[in-house]
């Protein structure tokens, strides 16, 4: 029996209409939420100022210090609900406090988070990866001289120059700090419990904050003149090290770097 040229031109345009159908299920938006992240520097003073790189701090330690660099590893960047976890950003090198190299945003699902969970410096495997396998754009690159071959990556760089409070001019009193930790014994990961709404298309927060003077009064203390500096040397029976430092260091960042969500 003949087809109809009628029923053949039905049944292409239901083959047509299923399709577009399918095309517009498989399509479809899925709901989504932004979220941006952005690293501070405060002080433990309760003030509102947020302070960058070259800026000089008054700290409560009893120092004025004139930041020169501050680089940190952020890692595994995860956002926790009751049913779910999303790794927001697997590894961010932050200029911290930048609001362009210390930050960046990801879209989530719609949902209420109680934790954000992070990692201050890289996870062992992480820290295992050669620099000269990755893109120059890449925060594991070589590019971004945070490798070095006796220690792996440098969890962080901070640098700068202190002294009494007042009496900070550049002179040969200054003490020139350089704080630079890594090694995987090193590596804190922190959980803090928030409460985050997030809407399908709503945008929100999240300020990881740095209280810098923290660094070195928290715990044991940093004491900026007679422990300037750290290269995380374990150090030997004959030759001393300076990794404590590098500990009390990451210990600090680690206990007193706080979240806030305008």
């Amino acid at each position: 029996m003949k087809t109809s040229i009628k029923t053949v031109l039905t049944l292409l345009v239901l083959a047509f209409i299923i399709s577009n159908c399918k095309d517009d299920e498989d399509g479809k938006t899925t709901p989504a939420a932004t979220v941006n992240f952005q690293t501070e520097i405060v002080l433990s003073d309760g003030g509102s100022t947020k302070y960058h790189i070259g800026d000089t701090l008054r700290m409560s330690t009893g120092y004025d210090f004139n930041l020169k660099k501050f680089k940190l590893y952020l890692s595994h960047v995860t956002l926790v609900s009751a049913s779910s976890e999303t790794e927001m950003e697997d590894i961010l090198l932050a200029d911290v406090g930048d609001a362009s190299t210390g930050a960046f945003s990801a879209k989530v699902k719609p949902g209420t988070y109680t934790a954000l969970r992070l990692g201050f410096g890289l996870d062992p495997e992480q820290n295992d990866q050669d620099p000269e396998t990755f893109p120059q754009d890449h925060p594991l690159s070589s590019y971004n001289q945070m490798y070095w071959t006796m220690l792996k990556y440098r969890f962080a760089i901070l640098e700068g120059r202190s002294d009494y409070t007042g009496q900070l001019n550049g002179d040969t009193s200054d003490v020139l700090n350089a704080y630079h930790p890594g090694l995987d014994s090193l590596y804190r990961v922190v959980t803090y419990p928030i409460n985050l709404e997030l809407k399908d298309g709503g945008l929100k927060t999240i300020n990881l904050q740095v209280v810098f003077d923290e660094l070195f009064s928290a715990g044991e203390g940093i004491d900026l003149r007679n422990e300037p500096q750290t290269h995380s040397e374990i150090g030997s029976a004959t030759v001393p090290g300076d990794f404590h430092i590098a500990k009390k260091f990451m210990d600090n960042l680690a206990e007193t770097a706080r979240v806030e969500i305008p």
